[in-house]
């Protein structure tokens, strides 16, 4: 296994934007399955799903996460939130659902948060797994850099379920995150591993202008088996058993605490949020942060994160990184 080492980083702050609707699973299924519907949400855990109004995308969700954050960041500094703009050398956008291609959307976020003209901007079409490659590329880029990057995450996926499908109606849901990532010479190094298996990529797959099609089955398998392997290995190698949570991708809320027994880990160091929010792609892992942190950074000290995406690829990947006592950290309806 590789494990890539990056120092010189920290997150200054994740934000989560989530549509205000909220739909009840149990009645959502009703329709399809009748009695059973009760049965699916018990095996999911998955009991509340966010779905975004028509017309509204991921880069709505996204960018509004991003006009929360960079204020309460420039607060927090003690600076304009004019001369923090100016500090950004890079936007990176993750998503695999945004429908605008070309402007893209990480040139979109640049002007409409009044980034630097400079900046580099590259959008990335990656599901489950996708925050932590995101968050591996704009560590690197600050590092490199000496310059702030926004990291941007989010999908509506909600628009994508085709009608009746039983399998991706109770899970799939709807939300933006917005990070910021900066160059720091105190922080602790930050440990990234990454596992790809494409020829089995057609388990969850989504087509132009069509709708994602999962084989649950196999996307437990693979989650069960390869994904298990592969964070048990990055564990051990890091040689860093010490975190304080650990945050995976919220799938399946059944799936990911067999996840964490399966790793040791004890349940309260699992954090989650699908029961309420449901499964947001790869945005999942900053929203649990987003909601889940502020309670924990209350005492007043660093926490070290176990963060982990999987799925969509097939792939997966894995981070250890912290987060300081001052990181801005919130989660709010969109709109509101």
């Amino acid at each position: 296994m590789k494990i890539l080492d990056i120092g010189g980083v920290a997150v200054e702050g994740v934000y989560a934007c989530v549509p205000a609707h909220e739909v009840d699973v149990v009645a959502s299924l009703r329709p399809l399955v009748g009695d059973k519907a009760e049965g699916v949400v018990e095996a999911t855990g998955i009991r509340f799903r966010r779905v975004a109004e028509a017309g509204t995308g991921a880069f709505d969700l996204c960018a509004a996460a991003a006009e929360r954050l960079l204020p309460a960041c420039a607060a927090k500094l003690g600076t304009s939130l004019g001369e923090y703009a100016q500090t950004f050398g890079a936007v990176v956008f993750v998503s695999f659902t945004e429908r605008t291609r070309m402007p893209s959307a990480a040139a979109r976020a640049q002007a409409r948060l009044g980034l630097p003209k400079d900046v580099l901007a590259l959008d990335l079409s990656l599901a489950c797994s996708g925050w932590v490659s995101g968050l591996h590329l704009a560590a690197l880029l600050a590092r490199e850099t000496g310059c702030r990057v926004l990291l941007l995450d989010g999908d509506v996926q909600s628009t994508r379920i085709g009608e009746g499908d039983s399998s991706t109606l109770p899970l799939l849901a709807d939300g933006g995150t917005a990070a910021v990532v900066s160059p720091s010479r105190d922080a602790a190094p930050w440990r990234f591993a990454f596992l790809g298996d494409g020829e089995k990529g057609g388990v969850l797959r989504l087509d132009e202008g069509g709708t994602i099609a999962m084989d649950g089955f196999g996307v437990f398998k693979f989650v069960a088996s390869e994904v298990s392997a592969f964070l048990k290995e990055f564990i051990s190698a890091a040689s860093e058993s010490a975190f304080d949570a650990f945050v995976p991708h919220q799938a399946n809320i059944y799936m990911v605490r067999q996840l964490a027994k399966s790793l040791g880990i004890a349940p309260e160091r699992l954090w989650t949020s699908g029961e309420r929010l449901g499964n947001l792609a790869s945005a999942s892992v900053p929203a649990t942060i987003a909601a889940c942190a502020p309670a924990a950074l209350r005492a007043g000290r660093s926490l070290r994160l176990l963060a982990s995406g999987f799925g969509g690829g097939l792939s997966a990947s894995a981070a250890l990184l912290s987060l300081g006592p001052g990181t801005c950290v919130e989660i709010f309806d969109y709109g509101r």
